[in-house]
C-alpha cells in the first residue's frame, strides 16, 4: 500500500471532504477531455457523485439541445467519480478502467446538465473480492437530468479495477 493510500484510509475516518476533494482534483487536472467540455465535479462520496456539464452552444448538436456526446462524457465522468469515491482507500493504488457502457437516452437535455452516479451493491464485499483475487468488476448507474430536472438519460458503466502495473 502506498504512502498516499496509506493517508487516504486514516483521513476518511477523521476527515473524508479531503480525501474526496483530493480526487476531485486529481481526476480534473488527468482528463483533459473533461475540462475540455467544461464538466464540473461537485460532490464525490462513498460510491456516489454529483457532476456537472454547462449550457454551451459549443456542446449542443442540431436541435440547440446537449449533444449525445457530451452527455455520454458527463455520464462516464459521474461513473468514474462515484467508482473513484468508493475505492477511495484505494484508489491511488489502482488502475481502474471502464470496460463497457451502456446508455439509453430518455429525453433531449435542454440547458445545464446534471449527472448523479452511483456504485450499486455492497462496497465492502466489492473491496473484499477485489483484496482476494486482485481484481474486480462492477457496474456504477448513473442518471443525467436537464437543468428543468427531466430524466435525459440512464447510464450503466461496468469498471475493471485492477493493482497499478
Amino acid at each position: 500500500m502506498s504512502f498516499l493510500s496509506l493517508a487516504f484510509k486514516v483521513l476518511l475516518k477523521v476527515k473524508p471532504s479531503m480525501v474526496y476533494e483530493r480526487i476531485k482534483q486529481h481526476m480534473t487536472e488527468s482528463l483533459p477531455f473533461v475540462r475540455l467540455l467544461g464538466i464540473r465535479i461537485e460532490s464525490i462520496g462513498a460510491g456516489t457523485a454529483e457532476v456537472v456539464l454547462p449550457d454551451d452552444p459549443k456542446l449542443h448538436n442540431h436541435l440547440g439541445t446537449q449533444h449525445a456526446g457530451a452527455l455520454f462524457t458527463l455520464a462516464e465522468t459521474a461513473s468514474g467519480a462515484a467508482m473513484a469515491g468508493g475505492f477511495a482507500d484505494l484508489i491511488m493504488d489502482m488502475r481502474p478502467v471502464a470496460k463497457e457502457s451502456r446508455i439509453q437516452y430518455q429525453k433531449v437535455a435542454k440547458g445545464a446538465t446534471r449527472a448523479s452516479g452511483r456504485v450499486p451493491g455492497d462496497l465492502a464485499a466489492l473491496k473484499a473480492e477485489l483484496k482476494e483475487q486482485g481484481k474486480v468488476a462492477f457496474p456504477v448507474n448513473v442518471d443525467v437530468f436537464d437543468a428543468e430536472g427531466t430524466l435525459a438519460a440512464q447510464v450503466q458503466v461496468d469498471w475493471y479495477l485492477s493493482a497499478k502495473r
